[in-house]
């Protein structure tokens, strides 16, 4: 028999890999055309394609781990590397070093970095936290925990609770980058994180400045927070 939880976690995981399941495009024939003209049909699945590709391999990765408790399975890790080889990339980052950052990290932490990664070009809007549509700083860490199977609090200066506060150089991928009411997901190494930036930009990867990494204070969500999954 599944345990009940890992139903749920699918369940959870379905959400946001539907759509990716769907094919490109379906061609269907004109009524009765002569020119031999095809008329392309859109499906729902296509637009989400045109989405950044490390975001489009990040639902890839997580639909393979929201599935199991294996975060060595083979399949997984080849998934996952190729969304931290392409940010490695983007950031100028070491990609082997990266993939080992990952790899340290716990299966939740694992799952958060993966879910904030696939929402890569959604639109900063305050108060919001709809999956590839809209979402706040606080937001997008709480949709992530949450994906993670972790309940924490849904405001930027309760996710920076003193009791969930952790040293810079424990820090593991996943975790909390706090500054004042700002929040970002920490990549698991150097200042590289993930962050909804205000004023309507979008969610994207971001360099910390050495001035920023020295003021920031970090925190592990999974210190304190109640598991739901």
């Amino acid at each position: 028999m599944v345990c009940s939880a890992t139903l749920r976690r699918a369940l959870v995981a379905a959400s946001l890999v539907v759509v990716s399941a769907l094919p490109v495009s379906a061609v269907s024939a004109t009524n009765g055309a002569s020119d031999g003209r095809v008329d392309l049909l859109q499906m729902p699945g296509q637009a989400f394609r045109k989405r950044n590709p490390i975001s489009v391999r990040a639902v890839t990765a997580l639909n393979i781990i929201m599935r199991t408790e294996n975060i060595e399975d083979p399949t997984y890790l080849t998934m996952r590397k190729n969304v931290s080889d392409l940010v490695a990339a983007q950031l100028s980052l070491d990609a082997a070093q990266l993939h080992k950052a990952w790899s340290r990290a716990p299966r939740d932490h694992q799952i958060a970095v993966l879910t904030a990664l696939t929402q890569l070009g959604v639109r900063y809007v305050a108060g919001k936290e709809s999956p590839y549509v809209q979402v706040d700083c606080s937001g997008l860490l709480w949709l992530s925990w949450r994906a993670a199977g972790v309940d924490m609090p849904r405001q930027a200066v309760s996710q920076m609770d003193p009791r969930m506060r952790v040293e810079r150089n424990k820090a593991v991928a996943g975790d909390i980058v706090g500054e004042g009411t700002h929040v970002h997901i920490y990549l698991g190494v150097g200042r590289a994180m993930v962050h909804a930036p205000f004023n309507g930009k979008s969610v994207r990867l971001k360099t910390m400045s050495e001035e920023q990494y020295e003021r920031v204070v970090w925190a592990n969500p999974s210190n304190i927070a109640t598991y739901r999954l």
